[in-house]
């Protein structure tokens, strides 16, 4: 069992350093564009995963011995690389959590393809800019480290309340092409009893 599994994806507009803290039970894993970036920081990787169609091959072999474990995919699949790396984690590892460094910018396709990952999958995603998470019904204590905050709901959300943000809602009915919850400031606690919300934190 482990702790968290990190993948890290393309595109790498994130900044190591600053986003990532190793912890005592982690497994890490690369997915092709991620992998090479984890290559070049010089960095072990326990699982390599995809087609390998965005890297660099003079690299190639430069990342092969940092890798304990490579899934090489044929690049004539029906799912993309993260996909592919996310459905192997869930049918093959014993985790408590998944965190996705990468995702979000690049192709708009690939971004709203990850959020419906994170609706299958229950992941964090996040990079320089963004933290993005999933929220099921209860009540959750929200801290943000962004300059804004907004909430989608993913599935319809039924008995909404925010609270202690600069912006509030009491039992409010949020549906899936609502979004007067964009653009929120600050933290506090929200609450709901049915459905499932999508949370986005993000500066300018």
């Amino acid at each position: 069992m482990f702790d968290k599994i990190k993948i890290f994806a393309g595109p790498n507009n994130y900044d190591f350093e600053h986003l990532y803290f190793e912890e005592a039970n982690e497994f890490l894993i690369g997915v092709d564009s991620g992998l090479e970036y984890l290559a070049n920081i010089d960095k072990n990787i326990d699982l390599a995963i995809g087609d390998f169609d965005s890297i660099d091959i003079a690299k190639y072999d430069k990342i092969k011995s940092k890798c304990n474990k490579i899934i090489t995919l044929n690049t004539d699949k029906k799912m993309t690389d993260l996909s592919f790396a996310l459905d192997y984690i869930y049918n093959n590892m014993d985790y408590n959590s998944i965190e996705v460094y990468g995702g979000i910018s690049g192709r708009v396709d690939h971004f709203l393809a990850n959020i419906n990952l994170i609706k299958k999958y229950n992941f964090t995603m996040k990079d320089d800019k963004h933290y993005i998470y999933m929220l099921k019904k209860g009540k959750h204590k929200i801290n943000n480290y962004k300059k804004y905050i907004s909430f989608f709901a993913i599935e319809d959300c039924y008995n909404l309340s925010i609270r202690g943000f600069k912006f509030s809602l009491n039992n409010y009915y949020l549906s899936t092409n609502d979004s007067l919850c964009v653009s929120n400031e600050g933290e506090g606690e929200i609450e709901f009893s049915k459905g499932k919300i999508l949370v986005i934190s993000t500066n300018d």
